[in-house]
């Protein structure tokens, strides 16, 4: 019964590669607000080529490699002055919902046993 039930993905860049690749699906960013959850990049102080990294991380913080990242794997930005959004993606309607990150932090052990109690996953 493909098609007939609706369903809500929450990692957009999960499944903005999926309707890339041609999946049937429509992506919406309720108004309501939308989960969104920040990462962070970096070189640690043990990199075997710290130059190389650092010229890495200058262009994945660049206008160009922001603009790839949304348009090509489907992340958004924290540039002050984003460079693109991802369609369908209205900054001016759309309520980003960020963790409190000591919750995040407090709830992660047992958020991650229920899930793999749940989908039978073992580590």
């Amino acid at each position: 019964m493909r098609g007939e039930i609706a369903i809500a993905p929450l990692l957009y860049n999960v499944i903005y590669q999926k309707k890339k690749d041609g999946a049937p699906i429509e992506i919406f960013f309720p108004p309501e607000g939308a989960p969104v959850n920040p990462y962070a990049s970096g070189i640690p102080k043990t990199a075997a080529h710290p130059n190389a990294a650092k010229l890495f991380l200058n262009w994945c913080l660049s206008k160009e490699g922001q603009t790839f990242m949304i348009k090509e794997l489907g992340n958004l930005t924290s540039l002050k002055e984003p460079p693109a959004f991802p369609e369908g993606f209205d900054p001016k309607v759309v309520k980003l919902w960020y963790p409190k990150f000591d919750d995040y932090v407090k709830l992660h052990a047992a958020w991650v046993a229920e899930w793999d109690k749940t989908f039978g996953y073992r580590q």
